[in-house]
């Protein structure tokens, strides 16, 4: 599913995380497709692509405190000891 495959309203909905969020410490998601990634303090994610054409997976960042990463996501892990908000397409 390529970038253009989406309707202009389903692209501002998947950019702005419109379908709820997980708050998420030392754990992994995936019962949804997730679209945003906010790390409440410096945190380290690995998350698995669910549109390669557009996003790579996330082999382990480490990701700043107060950074939001975005992408498309099946999967996403939290380290042992972070915090951080996953928001749901």
């Amino acid at each position: 599913m390529g970038i253009r495959s989406y309707s202009t309203s389903e692209a501002n909905n998947i950019q702005l995380g419109q379908a709820g969020y997980d708050y998420v410490t030392n754990a992994t998601v995936n019962s949804d497709t997730y679209v945003a990634i906010t790390a409440l303090d410096a945190c380290t994610v690995t998350a698995v692509s669910s549109d390669t054409d557009v996003w790579d997976s996330l082999s382990t960042i480490e990701v700043p405190a107060g950074c939001t990463i975005y992408g498309r996501w099946s999967s996403v892990t939290i380290g042992s000891g972070d915090f951080a908000i996953v928001y749901r397409g």
